[in-house]
């Protein structure tokens, strides 16, 4: 369903309307606030309305992108349903017209019908929207989202009863083949969390300048390519043109340099050594007193396995669109960097053009639901090396007979596969029970005992209860208050689930935003979760949560003027007064809605919250649960193992 969701996400981008639609099962219908939409062609011309398009493609100088994430999946007791929550945050525009922002969820169904999953209802809840220009975000009173999940259980995502509906059928016994086909799927998911794993601690590398880092990702011969910069080939040769590119790390005091990745989809070779991966990265840049900068564009990478690791073989990068912080996307693009003067690259670069130009980017995996290429879309596009995907059908056995032992050890791998999708139900939900100000659900998801949650300003409480008591006392109560919002996105997994399939971590990103619900105010606000889970009763639940949170901008003033600081006129003749007067913002605490008060000292914590909040414009280094997945380089700051009861240090 993953792959599915994220697949809409890149067709949604770039106007491939029957792409999109062919994601749906013929009978699937659609509802987007009071619009109703039955079957699947009509759902086609209701996307191609809402883009203003009666042809396939967008428009020349027309931004579309939808950024999908924070994803809760659950599968039905039959094993052939499953609904899904998803958020979607979407740029909107149209080069020297207008730029606009637009955010809400997703309730879909999914269908498996010939063994393949389908879309059979989406369902799109719009929580806000608004224009660049504005300093702030549009929201009704309530969103009235059915979320399909609930705390109690949000940490299954295959129930026990479908798959006992799923062995009930002919042909699922425990023989050779089916030990065989099962096997491999669990390897083929194994290697899809592990390439995805590696293609987000790319960006957290990226993030913090960690050149050393990034370099060792590479397999020997790897090449990075940065369109219209060139090709890099070799570790070494590839660090240097990072460095030349964005400058030496660490970062300067002030400097923020955040990559987003959003709708990573994964594709494993047939023979299980080759691998891709698609993702779209949404840059946050700047420097304090001088600029700010949104940056978009797309990865399509390639990655090898030797020696049982996977690496990275081809970084590809194409910039889709830079433009200033204070100005937008409607009436600012800044062009994409060309080769360097200071150091030349191995290959010169392939044509591309950026925003407001129009230029799509080949897609390397087949179609989730028919298996063809992707479909063609007028204007240029960038030349992506297809994949086709590892085998999914059942295989031949091999002879050997299936033992208690073989069993066992394949029962592992299922449940630490299944795991990878539950830890990472179990951190979306975290976001969304914020966003509603549920408290209560909100407890239900940590563990009796090993659970702790940090709560900004205050301290860390440990376990189930008292984090409840603890959520209650700060929080405000009775849902989402009427004049005010807030968007907590958890994104950018790298999860890692322990060989026993009873224990995980977890690092995501905080991508939030949020306001006065009448548009006057807003924030953006950044950090890094390094969360723990543990398999508690049949179900995972949160270990220890951990937040660092690393910067809080105003909407109005954007990361530049973080500390007070002024920036002068993005361009001639525009004005930076509007931008430069300081506020506009909100005061962080728990769900952006209210302040620590003397409730910490009544009720205090058990513990001290482990990093510095909120230091920028002043450089704090988030802490790793991983050392580098290839070369084994630890960390400069590494997350302390806490003891298993998550007590007082």
């Amino acid at each position: 369903m993953q792959r599915l969701q994220n697949a809409y996400g890149h067709y949604l981008d770039e106007g491939r309307w029957s792409d999109l639609a062919d994601l749906f099962a013929a009978s699937a219908s659609g509802q987007f606030g009071a619009t109703q939409v039955s079957g699947r062609d009509n759902l086609r011309r209701h996307f191609m309305r809402e883009a203003r398009r009666d042809a396939a493609g967008l428009a020349p100088g027309q931004l579309h992108t939808h950024l999908i994430m924070q994803p809760i999946v659950t599968v039905g007791a039959d094993g052939r349903s499953a609904k899904g929550t998803w958020h979607e945050l979407a740029l909107l525009g149209q080069y020297g017209r207008a730029a606009s922002w637009k955010g809400g969820v997703y309730e879909n169904d999914y269908v498996l019908e010939g063994g393949v999953w389908k879309i059979s209802r989406v369902h799109y809840i719009e929580q806000y929207r608004g224009a660049y220009a504005d300093y702030g975000h549009k929201a009704p009173a309530k969103w009235n989202i059915p979320y399909h999940f609930t705390g109690a259980h949000v940490g299954v995502t295959v129930p026990e009863a479908a798959v006992a509906s799923l062995m009930r059928e002919p042909g699922t016994g425990p023989d050779a083949s089916r030990f065989a086909s099962v096997n491999l799927r669990a390897a083929v998911l194994r290697d899809e969390t592990e390439v995805q794993n590696l293609q987000h601690a790319f960006g957290y590398y990226l993030d913090r300048k960690l050149w050393d880092d990034v370099a060792d990702l590479f397999a020997d011969g790897g090449s990075l390519e940065f369109a219209r910069r060139g090709t890099y080939v070799g570790r070494e040769r590839i660090r240097r043109a990072l460095e030349d590119f964005h400058g030496p790390g660490p970062l300067k005091r002030g400097e923020l340099f955040d990559h987003l990745l959003f709708g990573t989809v994964v594709t494993v070779s047939d023979d299980g050594r080759r691998a891709a991966a698609r993702t779209v990265q949404l840059a946050q840049l700047g420097q304090t007193g001088e600029f700010a900068r949104w940056e978009l564009g797309v990865y399509e990478n390639q990655f090898v396995k030797q020696q049982g690791r996977w690496k990275l073989q081809a970084v590809r990068y194409f910039p889709r669109m830079s433009t200033d912080y204070d100005l937008g996307w409607g009436s600012d693009a800044r062009p994409a960097p060309g080769v360097s003067a200071q150091f030349a690259p191995d290959r010169g670069p392939a044509p591309f053009s950026s925003y407001p130009k129009l230029q799509s980017v080949g897609i390397h995996f087949a179609h989730p639901v028919t298996g063809r290429a992707a479909g063609v879309v007028p204007g240029a596009v960038a030349s992506v090396e297809a994949l086709a995907g590892a085998r999914r059908t059942k295989v031949s056995g091999t002879g050997a007979s299936v033992t208690p032992h073989s069993l066992e050890a394949l029962r592992v791998q299922i449940a630490r596969v299944i795991a990878v999708d539950a830890v990472e139900n179990l951190n979306s939900s975290y976001g969304y029970y914020i966003d509603e100000s549920d408290w209560n659900s909100m407890a239900d998801t940590y563990s009796i005992t090993e659970g702790a949650k940090e709560l900004t300003g205050a301290g860390t409480y440990v376990g189930r209860e008292r984090i409840r008591t603890a959520l209650n006392l700060r929080g405000p109560q009775g849902g989402r208050s009427a004049d005010f919002f807030t968007i907590h996105q958890l994104i950018q997994p790298v999860i890692n689930v322990a060989a026993d399939g009873l224990h995980a971590k977890a690092r995501l990103r905080l991508f939030q935003d949020g306001g006065n619900a009448d548009g006057s105010s807003g924030s953006w606000i950044g950090g890094i979760y390094e969360n723990t889970a543990v398999f508690e009763d049949g179900e995972w639940k949160f270990g220890i949560q951990d937040l660092h949170h690393l910067f809080n901008a105003s909407y109005r003033n954007g990361w530049a003027r973080a500390g007070g600081a002024t920036v002068p006129a993005a361009s001639a003749g525009q004005p930076a007064a509007g931008r430069n007067a300081q506020g506009g913002g909100i005061t962080q605490g728990l769900g952006g809605a209210r302040s620590p008060s003397n409730w910490a000292t009544q009720f205090p914590p058990d513990r001290r919250i482990r990093a510095r909040q909120y230091a920028f414009p002043e450089i704090t280094e988030p802490a790793f649960h991983y050392v580098n997945p290839v070369s084994g380089r630890p960390p400069k700051e590494m997350m302390p193992e806490y003891p298993a009861s998550a007590a007082r240090p």
